[in-house]
Order: structure tokens, then C-alpha cells, then sequence
């Protein structure tokens, strides 16, 4: 009886053990993954006792924070965010799309507007710097349109039509005795063309844009709307096509003077510790937990493995 009693409790104690022992091991492995992933975190601070500062204070993360923030800016600024990267985003076909809706938006808008062009700008406070515009533009094309004209000798080439339309309406007889003498004298024709068209076109086509502008300044705003939404693709094409150019020529440099690493590390380094604790728990939180219960499993296992030896 006494050895059956005594054969009992061995048997009870042996299945206690089998089942404590991976039950302990289970509960350490959570415990410990679980006070390792926090002190990846805690403490903030470092802890001091007198002169002596405590052991893994603060946690990993805070004391590397300058580390980890300049790492993840190198990253970012190298690899996620390099010159390329943005450009291709910066005139992604989403953009090109927003900046068309936005383009129909404002010439639906225009073509609800009273009065005329010239007092829309007026209300905006645009009248003014539009009129100094048209001149400047005005002027400068004039201008240039003059030069061109004088350039290429357009009063010679006006001359010789003119020439050949009088002698084909001459009398053959009076053209053949009239011609060497408008030949001769055809250079200095020609040259005193150019001298009125030189002095004389400039104001000419000066006062032709300028018309034209005052008459485009007084169309009524909504006649304007029509106008514009019929021109609406080909003013969306132009606009697309100004604003490449622009990020052609200029956003590259600025991106390359853009130093994104340097923002990202910065941005890190403001981050309060608690703050970035819960930004990265909040991404890993998931992923996190299964290590804590990867540590209790193993845990288990360990305990389980130790009753075999």
C-alpha cells in the first residue's frame, strides 16, 4: 500500500514537471522579449545614482537616436528620394491630370464672372501689372519684329515685287528702256526702305498690339470663359509644356540643392523619444507582438527540452 501511495505521487510530481516546465519556460520567454523590446525604448534618460550610471540607460533607441536618425536620412535622401525620384513624381500623369482639372475649374469659374476682362483684373488688383506687361511685351516685339524685318532685307524683297509689278504694266518697249535705270537705282531704294521701316514699323505694330490688347481687355468675362474653354486643351497642353521646361531647367538644380537627407535627419532628431516610440509602435506593433510570443513558444520549447535531458 505504501509503495502504491509512494508510486502515486512520483507519477503525480513527474506530469506536474512536464506540464510547470514548459509552462516557466513560456512565461520567461514572454517576459523577456517582451522587457527587451521595451527597453529598446526605456528609459528616456539616463538614470544616475550618485556619479554611477545605470547599465542600458537609456534604452537603445534614444541613445542612438542621432545615429539612427542619420542612417535613415542617407537612406531616404540616397535611395527613396534622389533627384530622379522626385522629378519622375513631379510630372507624374496624376499631376498632369490635377493640373488639367484645376485648369477647366478656373475657365468654368471665369465664365460665371460679370463685367469685362479689363474690370476682373481690376478686382484682383491685376489691372495694373497687366497693362505694364502688355507694354513691356508690346515694345519688345515691336522691336524685335523691326529688327527682323531690317535683317533679313524685307525692303528689298518688297521692292523687287513692286518693280517687277510696274514693269509688267509697262509697254515693253518703255519697260526695256525704263528697267536699267530702276535697276541702278534699286539698292539705294531698298536701303531707304529699310531706314522708314526701321523708324516707321516698330510704332506701327506697337499700336496694332496694343489695340488689340485693349480690345481683348474690354470683351465681357463671360464671352472670355467661352473663348477660353474652347482654347481649353491647347491652353492645358501650353501650360504642361511651360511648366517641363521649368522643371527641366530650374527644379533640378533645386533638388540637387535640396539635401533631403540632412531634412529627414534633422526631423528624426526633433522627434520626442515617447513620440517616436509610439510612431514605431504603431508601424510594428504587429510584428513586435510576434516576437514576444515567438520568445514565449521557444520559451516553451526550451522548457519542454530540458525535461528530455
Amino acid at each position: 500500500m505504501l509503495r502504491c501511495a509512494q508510486y502515486l505521487q512520483e507519477d503525480r510530481m513527474f506530469n506536474i514537471e512536464w506540464i510547470a516546465a514548459p509552462v516557466i519556460g513560456g512565461l520567461i520567454g514572454l517576459i523577456t522579449n517582451g522587457i527587451a523590446i521595451k527597453m529598446l525604448f526605456r528609459p528616456f534618460h539616463e538614470i544616475k545614482i550618485g556619479k554611477f550610471t545605470l547599465p542600458f540607460t537609456p534604452g537603445l533607441i534614444p541613445k542612438e537616436k542621432p545615429r539612427i536618425a542619420k542612417a535613415i536620412g542617407q537612406v531616404i535622401g540616397a535611395d527613396l528620394l534622389d533627384k530622379d525620384t522626385l522629378q519622375k513624381a513631379l510630372a507624374s500623369e496624376k499631376l498632369q491630370q490635377a493640373l488639367d482639372k484645376k485648369v477647366d475649374s478656373v475657365i468654368e469659374k471665369l465664365g460665371h464672372e460679370e463685367g469685362s476682362v479689363y474690370d476682373f483684373l481690376e478686382q484682383k488688383g491685376l489691372a495694373e501689372n497687366a497693362d505694364r506687361a502688355e507694354q513691356y511685351i508690346s515694345s519688345g516685339v515691336s522691336e524685335y519684329i523691326a529688327e527682323q524685318i531690317v535683317e533679313k532685307n524685307v525692303g528689298d524683297t518688297i521692292l523687287e515685287y513692286a518693280i517687277e509689278e510696274v514693269i509688267s504694266n509697262l509697254n515693253a518697249m518703255i519697260a526695256r528702256m525704263a528697267e536699267p535705270a530702276i535697276r541702278k537705282a534699286q539698292p539705294a531704294i531698298a536701303e531707304k526702305l529699310n531706314e522708314v521701316i526701321e523708324q516707321e514699323s516698330p510704332q506701327i505694330i506697337k499700336s496694332y498690339i496694343d489695340g488689340e490688347y485693349r480690345s481683348r481687355m474690354d470683351m465681357p468675362m463671360k464671352e472670355a470663359g467661352i473663348f477660353l474653354w474652347q482654347k481649353k486643351d491647347l491652353i492645358k497642353a501650353k501650360i504642361w509644356e511651360a511648366y517641363l521646361e521649368i522643371l527641366d531647367k530650374k527644379a533640378g538644380r533645386f533638388i540637387e540643392r535640396l539635401d533631403v537627407a540632412a531634412i529627414v535627419e534633422e526631423k528624426i532628431n526633433e522627434f520626442d523619444v515617447a513620440f517616436l516610440e509610439g510612431l514605431i509602435m504603431e508601424i510594428s506593433r504587429k510584428e513586435l507582438n510576434a516576437l514576444v510570443w515567438m520568445g514565449g513558444l521557444l520559451g516553451m520549447l526550451i522548457g519542454f527540452v530540458n525535461l528530455l535531458f
